[in-house]
């Protein structure tokens, strides 16, 4: 079996057998991060001017210190003029077109934060990697746009990553929620440089630091008892298998992206009344086992008739009814709004029913017309098992 090389081969002294006629030297090699070239420097100057052997040793002593420090920082003696094309994830998508997705640069910390995003893009759901990159976007725009990407590793200490969130804060004013994700993103992206790549720094944001960010409530208004009848009898009558998503929202908490909308006949067992998420849809990648209450079980047995569709069937396929084909994924939510929007009603809140956020999160606003004042309580009663 080959032998694993080393990415750094610390700083260490050649002192020509003790013989100060020659030239002493203090010497080092390290990986270029992106060729993976080895790269040795060697340092003569000082050595000469010292005559003694016992001062040199000294001498060779400090360097050898000073250079490891630096090396244990994160610095690297890289040429930047020597940097090959690396893989840019955080290029747009319309520039990536244009240009490709390759970029030249001399910055240490612009290529290692697209190192992280592939690195975990496999363990990430698609939206969420999303996410990750827009936010770590950010972060390389602030520090580029401050003249500070090709500063060392050792740089980003926790006052500078404080800056950045403070501007996000106050500039940008983000709520404090939105800014706790930008600084666990990072604390993860220093723990990589840490773990992974093996750069002996440490993670500025490991200590407490300040909160900021304004503090929204995002919660939903109540709803008036005769919408939520008048939303009841409409959908109800006219589309009976958006009522049944209704239902199933309300009485399970089952999100409506993929674990509702890729739900399969054969993930429900009727003889014990639970329903099986099965961690390819889950949001959270967990396998979830759900009891379901009596009065959405008599519906699926008494009015829906759930228990005489064949199993390999989507409950909710396409020509509202089920099928072998699902339903896309942003037609229940489509449906559901047109209904609000008919009611003309607006909630006076931070989710108007005919807002851009209401039409994000129609789940919300199916629990709250359904005077929804148990669903956390639902929600916390699905028992979950890792596989």
């Amino acid at each position: 079996m080959a032998r694993k090389k080393k990415e750094i081969i610390w700083p260490h002294l050649n002192d020509c057998e003790g013989d100060v006629e020659r030239k002493w030297y203090v010497e080092y090699t390290t990986t270029h991060p992106i060729t993976g070239k080895k790269i040795r420097t060697r340092i003569y100057d000082g050595f000469e001017s010292i005559k003694s052997r016992e001062e040199r040793y000294e001498y060779a002593n400090r360097l050898i210190g000073e250079h490891t420090k630096k090396l244990m920082s994160g610095w690297r003696p890289f040429d930047p003029h020597e940097m090959k094309e690396f893989v840019d994830e955080l290029k747009y998508y319309g520039e990536a077109k244009i240009k490709g997705r390759t970029s030249v640069t001399k910055s240490y910390i612009l290529p290692l934060l697209s190192e992280y995003l592939i690195w975990k893009k496999p363990t990430i759901k698609y939206t969420s990697f999303l996410d990750y990159r827009s936010a770590l976007r950010q972060f390389s725009l602030y520090i580029e746009n401050r003249k500070l990407a090709d500063k060392e590793l050792a740089f980003f200490t926790k006052d500078i990553l404080i800056e950045f969130l403070r501007f996000k804060a106050e500039e940008q004013k983000l709520s404090r929620k939105r800014l706790s994700k930008y600084q666990r993103l990072l604390t993860q992206f220093f723990d990589f440089i840490r773990k992974e790549k093996k750069i002996n720094i440490t993670n500025p944001l490991s200590e407490d630091i300040p909160r900021f960010g304004q503090i929204v409530d995002y919660s939903p208004a109540g709803i008036p008892n005769y919408i939520r009848r008048l939303l009841k009898e409409r959908i109800e009558t006219t589309d009976p298998q958006l009522w049944m998503a209704c239902c199933f929202i309300y009485y399970t908490a089952i999100r409506p992206g993929t674990e509702l909308r890729l739900m399969k006949f054969n993930q429900i067992n009727f003889q014990s009344q639970t329903i099986t998420v099965r961690n390819e849809l889950a949001k959270n990648s967990w396998t979830e086992t759900i009891d379901i209450p009596d009065d959405l079980y008599y519906m699926m047995i008494n009015v829906w008739k759930l228990d005489s569709y064949d199993s390999d069937l989507y409950i909710f396929g396409q020509d509202r009814k089920p099928g072998n084909r699902p339903l896309g994924k942003n037609t229940m939510r489509y449906r559901f709004i047109r209904y609000v929007i008919l009611l003309n009603y607006r909630r006076k809140s931070n989710t108007t029913a005919g807002s851009t956020a209401a039409r994000r999160n129609w789940p919300i606003t199916v629990q709250v017309s359904m005077n929804c004042n148990v669903i956390s309580g639902i929600a916390t009663s699905r028992q979950r098992r890792n596989i």
